[in-house]
């Protein structure tokens, strides 16, 4: 069976410190997973590295038909000066996976108003097109890097919607996140780093002692 996704003994270092240093871990099923750890802990890092935005010092990345994942990164990405319904038609040059007509449902669900420009957009609205548009490529691994981070809960539970509605049946998602509580449906598993090394992974619904999700992250993080 092919994996979704497979990183063999990936090592990322900066000089002579290592960023992450070995990691092994492999998704086979489509889904959505969580991935915590404090500030610093190499979540950021890992993304990256699986986007090829950073050099491997050693080890591999796989995906079926070597096609990098893809990134939506921690901050803005669209020019500011682009009108809202131009924004399909642009990226739909850049990139070969993109599929015009899904980003233009998107906007349509999220009643943009095409003839603004993407700077006069609200933070909210814009992180929701930021988000939308990283789903309308054509993709068998998504990577979302802290989309949640700095929205309000409204604008929250809207991209938790977009996420729901709109990521293909059989791909896979990595979200980096410090939120847990009521994120949890999201989620069918996480995983959890410290120090560039996974701490823990564990099914979303797995019962342990009563624990709730949120419980069974913060005491491994704790005990590291």
């Amino acid at each position: 069976m092919t994996a979704l996704l497979e990183l063999e003994d990936l090592v990322v270092s900066r000089g002579r410190r290592f960023r992450l240093a070995p990691l092994t871990i492999r998704f086979d099923t489509p889904g959505v997973v969580g991935l915590f750890g404090h500030n610093g802990a190499g979540k950021t890092t890992l993304l990256k590295a699986l986007a090829g935005l950073l050099p491997l010092r050693s080890g591999s990345v796989k995906t079926p038909g070597a096609a990098l994942p893809t990134l939506l990164p921690d901050s803005p990405f669209l020019y500011t000066f682009l009108r809202v319904g131009s924004v399909p038609d642009v990226l739909g040059d850049y990139f070969e996976d993109f599929d015009r007509d899904r980003a233009r449902s998107i906007i349509n669900s999220l009643s943009l108003d095409t003839s603004k420009k993407v700077g006069d957009l609200s933070k909210g609205m814009e992180e929701q097109l930021n988000l939308g548009m990283t789903l309308a490529r054509r993709s068998s691994v998504y990577l979302l890097d802290e989309p949640l981070a700095a929205v309000d809960p409204v604008t929250r539970d809207r991209m938790l919607e977009l996420i729901g509605q709109h990521r293909p049946a059989d791909a896979l998602i990595i979200v980096s996140t410090h939120l847990i509580a009521g994120l949890e449906p999201l989620f069918d598993e996480c995983v959890v780093l410290h120090d560039g090394r996974m701490l823990l992974r564990t099914q979303a619904s797995q019962a342990s002692s009563g624990q709730s999700l949120e419980a069974r992250i913060k005491e491994a993080m704790l005990r590291a």
